[in-house]
């Protein structure tokens, strides 16, 4: 009997080709969160870089391979520090900075400047933080305000001739009565009356809503010509603003 030819064996099986290593994501926000420190993040990115740099090194050295980007987390590591440095040197000049404003601040609320009409014949003493608001009253002689806290004042002035025979207590109805008919649930106080600059005048508490805000009005006229004095604020704030919302009414002078 003929000799059976023996097929070869098979070839062997490749053995399977590792998988590559991938970069440690820690490594990646290590540099991440170190650069953005320079873009304006301060300490809140400075210290997470550096915890996320020593995170990505320990994990790549004890992955065998199967991670890498030390080089990434090394550079991670390396802004974050330098980050951290430049924060603690830059404490005492944002504490500096906060402090010279708050004192800024403090003095223009305390300190009392005095703001006059396009004329100069008009007068107020305003905090330091008030300013002129031109777009408040078409019809007003002077307009300020702090936009910061929703205080306003208008002065609108009226000849004796424009007004003809009327007596203070009856303007200062009819411009009482005007504002009510222009608001919703609005009320008024009884007038009380007061000396500014010298004059007689009449002042109420106006209330109501002309929008959807509730506002309330410190209604003054003086017996100087007619000179109609209006201050207001929020209706929310009134208890807190309305003695400082007095003071700069009853500083009213007119030349």
């Amino acid at each position: 009997m003929a000799d059976e030819t023996i097929p070869p064996p098979p070839p062997p099986s490749p053995s399977p080709t590792p998988p590559a290593p991938r970069t440690a994501p820690a490594a990646i926000w290590s540099l991440v969160l170190a650069v953005l420190f320079f873009i304006g993040g301060w300490l809140f990115t400075a210290i997470p870089a550096v915890i996320c740099g020593h995170i990505a090194r320990s994990k790549i050295r004890k992955s065998g391979g199967a991670l890498r980007g030390k080089g990434i987390a090394t550079g991670g590591l390396i802004l974050g520090y330098i980050a951290l440095v430049l924060g603690v040197m830059g404490i005492p000049l944002l504490v500096g900075m906060i402090q010279s404003d708050r004192e800024r601040l403090h003095r223009l609320a305390t300190e009392r400047t005095e703001i006059a009409s396009s004329d100069g014949k008009i007068k107020i003493t305003v905090p330091g933080l008030w300013t002129k608001l031109p777009e408040l009253n078409k019809q007003a002689s002077l307009q300020v305000g702090d936009k910061s806290k929703e205080m306003y004042l208008i002065v609108i002035s009226d000849a004796k001739s424009a007004v003809g025979n009327i007596t203070l207590e009856q303007h200062q109805q009819l411009t009482r009565d005007r504002m009510l008919q222009k608001m919703k649930n609005a009320s008024a106080t009884q007038p009380v009356p007061l000396n500014i600059d010298g004059h007689p005048a009449l002042q109420d508490e106006v209330r109501g809503a002309p929008g959807r805000t509730e506002i309330a009005f410190l209604h003054t006229t003086v017996d100087d010509g007619v000179q109609q004095i209006l201050a207001w604020t929020l209706k929310s704030r009134w208890q807190e603003q309305n003695e400082q919302l007095r003071e700069i009414t009853n500083s009213f002078h007119s030349e």
